[in-house]
């Protein structure tokens, strides 16, 4: 790659709204639990009194700092009453007959927990706290258990038996495990030997020859109502009123055609108090890993051809890698020094060019390109939009290598949407200079007059300003515990929006999705910008309605559409444009190199689907 490319019009620039500062990440553990709960926000100012901005110039170890005093200087203003909180759209997850294997559970610090039957993938329960399960009536969340089992004493074996579970699991090959609980007086604990013990749980099987053959466990995980991580479980683990525990064994090779299957499990410890422990069939969530065996739906890749749309009156840019110079794929481009930036030959697509970048200890920024769909009009003075876009499609195809490892943060990747805006420079042929959005500066969604250095010495004329926010796709942190998901990562994207409960965005959960190490993935988003209805100040803000729309599919195949976001407040606030933002974690920089690798992207206004092979 020719070293000019590198850097763009925008890098000299080191401002607050510098586009390559702003990639630093949120102050938020990513992938923490967001409760994306709206809050309406109280103060009662007039729009016209709320506080400017503090002028900012900062380097780049002050970035958070900066976005911080930014955030902070910005005060909220009237809202409408919240509507309820956006949630996925109940997409049926497809049949896994792809290959990947369902239900496994996993006990040594990344499985379930108070809020996930997976913590690694992000897989939550329907019932926080308690877990799910089907009763022996087939009722979820019934009290009929299979088997029950009384625990007078500790130091002993106790049996109970499975033996409709285990056949059902290996007729339907669905190994969902067996949920345990405790009932009884006095509120009873009990500690169970785990299966790295010296007493490990047991399956033991009479065949329908009459032959016994036993079977090993390979997970037996626990968790609490009042703990949002995992634990390790693999030495022991504790069930109680409160705390559950899922068990489950490896099934090859046995028959449906069984005479019997009996669970022995060893108690450690108990409370004095008499114990009945109680066994569910544990109903876990299905994930959809890339398309899931499903077909792809064909969008305009598959009417006119890959090699076709650009230049299509339905797209706004299409190509590969081969040409990153400014207005050609992106209109602008950073690209780290710490990373590979290599544009090598597509075996998988022979004739195109695809990207090949890294992440490395040295840094956590990697690749940031933006392509602008909405330019300032020049024939008003304050510079608003010209065209306000008000919904887009952006495809992309991407895959993560072997050494995708790091287990201390997560990253951005992928797809995201620039809706920051901000005020326009009329330097290096003009772009827009964001001031909210991202990097902890929460967004108004308000129009407002900015007077000139009201934004920094770079602003040097009275301008529009637009308190825009951004998103970014981001997959959850790795795992080296051993869990038989590592090379799985769950999708999410991490929104800033009107309705987040504090300083910066909220990490929401793309359906059940997940991508792999190892292949190549078709990413595409769809956006929609909510409504802005009376009444309005004098400046043209109003009210932001709830209809905002976020749909994701992944290979093809829808996975999440969300819905009930709010970005704005103003009707001259749109799409800004796709950001294709590579960045690691928000707070320290990956231990290892790891590589990534992109192609195939495409913007435009309708569906564009996979390319057609």
């Amino acid at each position: 790659m020719n070293k000019e490319l590198k850097v763009d019009r925008r890098s000299a620039l080191i401002t607050l709204s510098s586009t390559w500062l702003l990639g630093c990440g949120g102050g938020e553990e990513l992938g923490a639990e967001p409760g994306f709960e709206p809050t309406a926000e109280t103060a009662t100012q007039a729009l016209d009194s709320v506080p400017r901005p503090m002028a900012v110039s900062v380097v780049p170890d002050q970035m958070e700092m900066a976005a911080n005093s930014v955030a902070s200087a910005t005060a909220p203003v009237p809202a409408p009453a919240p509507a309820p909180a956006p949630a996925p759209a109940p997409f049926a997850a497809p049949p896994a007959n792809d290959g990947s294997v369902q239900f496994l559970s996993w006990d040594g610090g990344s499985g379930p927990s108070r809020d996930y039957w997976s913590q690694h993938l992000r897989l939550a329960w329907k019932n926080p706290g308690t877990g799910d399960w089907t009763d022996a009536a087939g009722k979820s969340q019934g009290s009929a258990p299979f088997a029950s089992v009384a625990v007078p004493t500790a130091g002993l074996n106790y049996v109970f038996d499975a033996t409709e579970l285990v056949r059902r699991w290996v007729r339907t090959k669905e190994n969902k495990g067996i949920l345990l609980r405790v009932s009884g007086s006095s509120s009873p604990s009990t500690r169970w030997s785990g299966r790295q013990s010296d007493n490990p749980p047991l399956l033991i099987v009479t065949q329908a020859d009459g032959k016994t053959v036993e079977r090993s466990c390979i997970a037996f995980a626990g968790y609490s109502p009042t703990a949002s991580n995992s634990y390790d479980t693999r030495a022991g683990l504790r069930t109680s009123e409160l705390n559950s525990g899922i068990l489950q064994f490896d099934l090859t090779g046995l028959s449906a055609n069984l005479q019997s299957a009996k669970v022995r499990l060893y108690c450690e410890s108990k409370t004095s108090s008499v114990a009945t422990l109680d066994s569910f069939e544990c109903d876990p969530p299905r994930f959809q890993l890339g398309a899931g065996g499903v077909k792809p739906t064909m969008g305009l890749s598959g009417e006119f051809g890959e090699t076709n749309l650009r230049g299509h009156p339905d797209v706004i840019r299409a190509g590969d890698f081969s040409n990153l110079g400014d207005g050609v794929l992106f209109d602008g481009l950073n690209l780290s020094e710490n990373s590979s930036n290599e544009q090598l030959p597509d075996p998988e697509a022979p004739g195109s060019v695809m990207f090949r970048g890294s992440f490395t200890p040295m840094g956590r920024g990697s690749f940031s390109g933006g392509i602008e769909t909405m330019r300032a009009n020049y024939d008003e003075p304050l510079r608003p939009p010209a065209k306000v876009e008000q919904e887009m499609f952006c495809r992309l195809y991407f895959f993560l290598e072997d050494d995708w490892l790091s287990t201390r943060d997560a990253n951005k990747m992928a797809i995201g949407w620039n809706l920051r805006l901000g005020w326009w420079n009329n330097a290096q042929g003009g772009y827009w200079q964001a001031t909210t959005g991202n990097g902890g500066a929460r967004g108004t969604g308000l129009k407002l007059f900015a007077p000139a250095k009201t934004n920094g010495s770079s602003q040097r004329y009275d301008s529009w300003e637009y308190q825009g926010h951004s998103i970014r796709m981001e997959a959850g942190k790795g795992v080296d515990d051993g869990n038989p998901y590592a090379s799985l990562r769950p999708i999410q994207s991490y929104v800033y929006n009107l309705d987040q409960a504090g300083s910066f965005g909220q990490v929401i959960r793309l359906g059940n999705g997940v991508i792999a190490r190892g292949r190549w993935h078709c990413m595409e988003q769809q956006i929609k910008m909510n409504s802005v209805v009376g009444p309005f100040d004098k400046l043209g803000n109003g009210q932001a309605v709830h209809d905002g729309l976020l749909r994701t599919w992944l290979d093809g195949v829808p996975v999440s559409e969300v819905r009930g976001l709010r970005w704005r407040r103003h009707p001259e606030m749109g799409v800004q444009g796709p950001w294709i933002n590579w960045y690691y974690g928000g707070k320290q920089p990956t231990e290892r190199t790891m590589h990534y690798r992109m192609n195939h992207l495409v913007v435009a206004r309708r569906y564009i689907g996979p390319r057609k092979l």
